[in-house]
């Protein structure tokens, strides 16, 4: 008997030990994470224009826009395309261990672009993590859409959809159709490799599959996901 208290004894101390040398590692992976304030300007709701300071350590005046105003579809193209559940890290339970909270790709984009300095694997994946959970704890879900969307980057010195609309269509954010939000939400991924410019045919199948996800998720009809994916799209060169 006393023997079993002595073995029970050892794991709870080893128990406790691994708990507070991963708090720890915790802390010293985390410790220093940009302040997630300052997406607050990228709410669109105050002022037209706001400074973005890319990772290049520039500073660029960009347009933003509010929720109501980035386009009848674009929101929905964005969650058809990076709105799945990312469980790619083993570390998504530690900081989103809720049955009700997941983590999903635009949200990890979006800490990402937060953090400039370089890191090791492990070190950007607990990084990412914890300041994506601290940007969902501060903003709700129609803000962090507006947020993303307002900032993502989509092609040299080309910033948020206002500016992609207006680059790509020359038209505003707010005027486009289902064919051209889904063309836009493409480039997200990559706007070079899916740049409807540079490689009309990759664009072209990338913006469907954004279109077919949206018509299982019922987000457009079947009818309107095929009518936009037939439909000619003048970008402007």
């Amino acid at each position: 008997m006393r023997r079993v208290s002595k073995v029970v004894g050892v794991l709870a101390v080893t128990v406790l030990a691994c708990a507070i040398g991963l708090l720890a590692l915790l802390y010293f992976y985390t410790s220093d994470l940009p302040a997630v304030s300052q997406l607050s300007s990228f709410k669109g709701v105050s002022e037209p224009e706001t400074q973005l300071r890319p990772c290049d350590g520039t500073e660029q005046t960009i347009p933003v826009v509010a929720r109501e105003k980035l386009g009848r579809y674009t929101v929905a193209s964005l969650i058809a395309a990076e709105g799945k559940p990312d469980a790619r890290s083993p570390f998504v339970a530690l900081f989103f261990p809720s049955e009700g909270q997941h983590v999903v790709p635009y949200q990890v984009q979006l800490a990402r672009s937060l953090m400039c300095t370089k890191r090791s694997e492990l070190n950007r994946q607990f990084q990412e993590l914890r300041l994506a959970n601290a940007i969902n704890r501060r903003f709700d879900q129609q803000d962090l859409l507006t947020i993303y969307l307002n900032r993502v980057y989509l092609g040299p010195d080309i910033y948020g959809i206002e500016a992609a609309a207006k680059r790509y269509l020359g038209k505003d954010a707010s005027d486009l159709t289902l064919e051209e939000s889904a063309a836009i939400v493409a480039m997200i991924r990559s706007p070079r490799v899916y740049s409807p410019l540079l490689h009309p045919d990759r664009a072209a199948q990338q913006r469907n599959s954004i279109l077919d996800e949206m018509a299982v998720e019922r987000s457009v009809s079947r009818a309107d996901a095929d009518r936009a994916k037939a439909a000619q799209i003048h970008f402007l060169e």
